[in-house]
């Protein structure tokens, strides 16, 4: 019961981005908005205490990755936290860096 409300809090904070996940799994993806590279987000995300994952850390070998991150669902962190996190990771994907290098 306590993965589901997590995941679904998950869910619910990142709705308004493009949310990739299944009931029962415990995990979503996310894809990055224009403007992030996967790399600079997983940076940012854990200059702000946030860690996760970028998609092509999954890729195979000679696969292509998408451009997305992995978002797990962490039971052991208080839900406090794991709500901020959420929280924070929205605000982030909301606000994609402006001086990205070309």
């Amino acid at each position: 019961a306590e993965f589901s409300v997590r995941l679904q809090r998950l869910v619910n904070g990142l709705g308004r981005f493009d949310v990739n996940w299944q009931p029962g799994l415990p995990f979503v993806w996310v894809r990055l908005p224009s403007g992030w590279r996967a790399s600079t987000f997983a940076r940012t995300a854990e200059a702000e205490g946030v860690l996760l994952r970028q998609a092509d850390e999954y890729a195979l070998i000679h696969g292509r990755a998408p451009h997305a991150l992995r978002i797990a669902v962490a039971g052991a962190i208080p839900m406090p936290r794991y709500e901020a996190a959420v929280d924070k990771i929205a605000s982030l994907l909301a606000r994609p860096p402006s001086d990205m290098a070309v």
